[in-house]
């Protein structure tokens, strides 16, 4: 195994989590920071974990699992109340 691919994963994983903060933070999709960063690092933890490298792809793809997750939160949460 390469120097790079061990090195890799650490500022792949935090760039991506980045661009995806900053984008539901910019769209006010965010209500809990702590909440959204632990469920986006663990979404693009896992992507990395499966062989993804592409930050943008990582980063859109967690935005996406993030606003459905919000979603589905949402609705369980009105059916409660």
């Amino acid at each position: 195994m390469s120097a790079w691919f061990e090195d890799a994963p650490a500022p792949l994983l935090e760039e991506a989590v980045k661009i995806a903060v900053d984008f539901l933070d910019r769209t006010g999709e965010i209500d809990d920071l702590e909440e959204a960063c632990r469920f986006l690092v663990n979404k693009v933890g896992f992507m990395i974990g499966q062989g993804q490298r592409n930050r943008l792809l990582l980063a859109n793809r967690a935005i996406a699992a993030y606003q459905r997750h919000r979603k589905a939160r949402t609705a369980r949460l009105s059916m409660v109340l």
